[in-house]
């Protein structure tokens, strides 16, 4: 049988360009599909694949949401079945922007005692949500050394040139400790103000709320079975905590007893950890260390992560992206332990610091008044309760179920 040469070379010609045409319109080909003019978003903006998509003949199969924490340009893929049924890609690049303003927290009178030896760039918290360091300066003339008021204005200025100002005064005046001593020797007769557990747990006892205490090495004996008659339903119990940003971490030394005894007394149990981690991976080393010192005890109630060194925030050099970082990986690490994870925070920073929508539980500390305290997982509403079973104040604590 003889081959026809000339036929199988023109058949497999055209084979090639009806696999090329194929290949082309399907992963070249793609003017059914038009992007908006703008490839851009804002940083930890809530932003799909569709967003960017002006006009699609056929149908979007892919419409993930965006990671938007992390600032600069990123290669996104679209996957869409065109209007003839073909699967087709397109890959572009878009971009993720940091617009928001530095954050300076500073009130309108910033006190300071004469012979002040710091600097208020350090001092008044000036950070940035994304940028660990900013340029954070001081405009007009001030002395430390001279009792008088200054009219100042703090700036801020982060890597992608947004800016934030604020007018303060600054009142530098005459020590006034040994003043305030003679007030308070004076006042050493007076009724203490306290705040009565017994009343709190009428007012706030609910089918959805539980009234509790937390605990650390301050209320030092505790006794556990009068608390738990006077219905303590729960104790948030510090595990440890850092002296300083440099510090290791040192275990409460009321801790295991703290613990032994509400759980002997049917009390529930919940932790916190008072840390000065710098980064993501210190957290989750931190996590990892309580982790191993709970093991055997029956921790029912959620672990907070309680960091809270506003007054030396600047020293740390770290954005509010980092520091919500440094938060949701030690929960995460908890959590994957098979324990509850929380965050801890007064209602104050937590409205001015921290990303909310990253957590879940949140253990809000704000005395008197709370008025959206359901929203949260835990309310601490004082630090001068009074309850038999300690010596001295302590605070009190309602859980939302």
């Amino acid at each position: 049988m003889r081959v026809d040469k000339k036929a199988i070379i023109v058949f497999v010609l055209s084979l090639f360009i009806l696999v090329t045409s194929i290949i082309f319109y399907l992963f070249l080909n793609t003017k059914d599909i038009l992007l908006v003019p703008n490839l851009t978003c804002n940083f930890r903006d809530e932003v799909y694949l569709k967003n960017f998509i002006y006009k699609l003949d056929g149908t979007l199969k892919n419409n993930y949401k965006i990671d938007t924490r992390k600032v600069g340009k990123q290669e996104v893929k679209a996957v869409y079945q065109d209007k003839y049924g073909f699967y087709k890609a397109k890959r572009f690049n878009i971009n993720v922007k940091d617009k928001v303003a530095p954050t300076i927290l500073v009130t309108s009178d910033y006190t300071v005692v004469k012979g002040y030896d710091k600097r208020l760039e350090d001092e008044i918290l000036c950070a940035d949500d994304y940028d660990n360091k900013i340029n954070c300066s001081i405009e007009g003339s001030y002395n430390f050394d001279e009792v008088g008021v200054y009219p100042l204005t703090i700036k801020a200025v982060d890597k992608s040139g947004n800016k934030n100002r604020k007018n303060f005064n600054l009142k530098v005046i005459e020590d006034t400790s040994q003043e305030e001593k003679i007030v308070e020797d004076s006042e050493k007769d007076k009724i203490e103000e306290f705040v009565s557990y017994s009343d709190i747990y009428r007012k706030y006892k609910g089918i959805n709320t539980s009234v509790g205490l937390d605990l650390s090495k301050y209320q030092k004996k505790v006794d556990f079975k009068a608390l738990k008659d006077n219905n303590v339903e729960f104790v948030f119990i510090k595990v440890g905590g850092q002296k300083n940003k440099d510090g290791k971490i040192i275990m409460d030394p009321f801790f295991e007893k703290n613990v032994e005894g509400a759980l002997k007394n049917g009390i529930k149990v919940g932790l916190y950890f008072y840390s000065y981690a710098k980064n993501p991976l210190e957290a989750r080393k931190q996590a990892m260390y309580i982790i191993k010192k709970i093991k055997g005890y029956n921790i029912s109630l959620p672990i907070a992560f309680d960091w809270e060194n506003w007054q030396e925030y600047n020293q740390f050099n770290i954005s509010f992206n980092t520091l919500n970082n440094m938060a949701s990986t030690f929960i995460d690490e908890i959590e994957r332990n098979g324990y509850g994870g929380m965050l801890y925070s007064s209602k104050y920073y937590f409205d001015n610091v921290w990303f909310k929508e990253d957590f879940k539980n949140v253990w809000i500390a704000n005395y008197g008044i709370l008025s959206d305290s359901s929203n949260y997982y835990a309310w601490q509403l004082c630090d001068n309760g009074k309850i038999e079973g300690i010596d001295g104040f302590v605070d009190i604590d309602i859980i939302y179920n």
